[in-house]
């Protein structure tokens, strides 16, 4: 991927419950976030953790308005807001975990890379321990396949011995 992406709720969120946001601007250049996952983001029912996290500026961080948002069945605002902005702003992809959320993101040619993607792409490039992460992670209401965890694992331990 390029260095502009655009970023759903859902990978911030863990990313940030887990400590390991800071990751995202040695991926990417710049991370975009339509308003409709800026609100996600700072809703009343949010976490604090994510509230006080959004509530101070990020030089890799920004906010863009989405030109006529449609929306797109089966998905909530943000997801079809981070939709429609990667295509508005030509970006390299959207950072998603929603499964229909994906799956309508690769009918519209859309790169997309999940919170796991993005814990294993920062290990490769030396950014932290992934199981330590990946143990975090299991910590909270994500939900991920065993036999994802266990594949990711042990793609980590070649690298490592490599």
């Amino acid at each position: 991927m390029s260095s502009v992406v655009v970023a759903d709720a859902g990978p911030l969120h863990y990313l940030i419950l887990i400590d390991c946001v800071e990751i995202l601007p040695g991926l990417f250049e710049r991370v975009v976030i339509p308003i409709g996952v800026r609100n996600e983001l700072q809703h009343t029912d949010t976490p604090l953790k994510m509230k006080d996290w959004m509530a101070v500026a990020k030089p890799w961080l920004q906010v863009e308005h989405v030109n006529q948002p449609q929306p797109i069945p089966g998905l909530n605002r943000g997801e079809a807001e981070a939709l429609h902005l990667a295509l508005q702003i030509k970006a390299a992809g959207v950072l998603m975990d929603d499964l229909d959320g994906r799956a309508e993101a690769r009918k519209r040619g859309l790169a997309v890379i999940g919170t796991i993607g993005l814990l294993e792409r920062a290990a490769e490039k030396g950014l932290f321990e992934l199981p330590v992460a990946l143990a975090k992670l299991r910590n909270t209401n994500f939900f991920v396949a065993d036999e994802l965890l266990v594949a990711v694992l042990a793609r980590d331990r070649q690298r490592r011995q490599t």
